[in-house]
């Protein structure tokens, strides 16, 4: 009976522990730059060696998503030197860079931030 017990006590211990540790999985991606938002805030993101794709992690407080969120180059408009990017799962969202450095980021043709585009250096 004891052995009993002491079973079902050491298997619901178990079960508690495997469920507490199963919160909300987040995407991670392996960031080789970043955006340093004028508050301050660092956002990280993968660029991809075309240029064509601005990957930010799920977590990703400036456009409040929870998924990875892909910014995609609009290859066919160029203002001035600067590139043209669009938020794949949200038309609505812009985002200029410039050679400069410097990003800004628009929704529904509005400025809602701005900031300045860190790449890190790859070490092998």
């Amino acid at each position: 009976m004891k052995t009993k017990l002491f079973l079902t006590a050491l298997m619901a211990t178990l079960l508690a522990g495997c469920t507490m540790s199963m919160g909300p999985r987040v995407a991670q991606i392996n960031a080789n730059g970043a955006i340093k938002w004028g508050s301050g805030e660092i956002e990280p993101m993968h660029i991809s060696t075309t240029g064509s794709t601005l990957t930010f992690q799920g977590d990703s407080n400036f456009l409040n998503r929870s998924s990875i969120v892909i910014f995609s180059r609009i290859e066919s408009d160029k203002n001035n030197d600067c590139e043209l990017y669009y938020a794949e799962s949200e038309n609505r969202s812009r985002m200029e860079i410039c050679p400069s450095g410097e990003v800004t980021l628009f929704s529904e043709g509005k400025i809602i931030n701005v900031g300045r585009l860190l790449r890190y250096e790859e070490v092998y």
